[in-house]
């Protein structure tokens, strides 16, 4: 019986734990930062002119997202992985994982592809 009640109890903390995290991540975010430091001078000049303070996410809590990148529009389908620690983001048939380094409540840290960036809730 006391087994049935710690796993239980194990449980509801995970859970309680998904669902927090998923609140954090709920709004609209702007990229503000790429935290790579051996980005070249190309590379620097597309982000400033492309990415930061441009580039958008929204996710919503049906598990829906807008991404606006580039003058344009994408959207998909996103849930946070099992471990707390990933985005999961579905466009169309690709699947994308983008880990989670930061999250509070008005910062986010995410490492996508070989780009670290910093976003900010807007």
């Amino acid at each position: 019986m006391l087994k049935i009640l710690v796993t239980t109890f194990i449980l509801f903390i995970s859970l309680n734990a998904q669902s927090q995290n998923s609140k954090l991540i709920l709004g609209k975010w702007v990229f503000k930062e790429a935290l790579n430091k051996e980005v070249d001078e190309l590379g620097r000049k597309t982000l400033k002119e492309q990415i930061i303070n441009k580039m958008t996410y929204e996710f919503k809590s049906n598990g829906e997202f807008i991404l606006f990148a580039m003058g344009k529009n994408a959207s998909g389908k996103w849930s946070l992985a099992n471990d707390q620690k990933s985005i999961i983001a579905i466009v169309g048939k690709e699947k994308i994982v983008i880990k989670i380094i930061k999250l509070t409540e008005d910062e986010m840290i995410l490492k996508m592809g070989l780009g670290e960036f910093l976003m900010k809730r807007i």
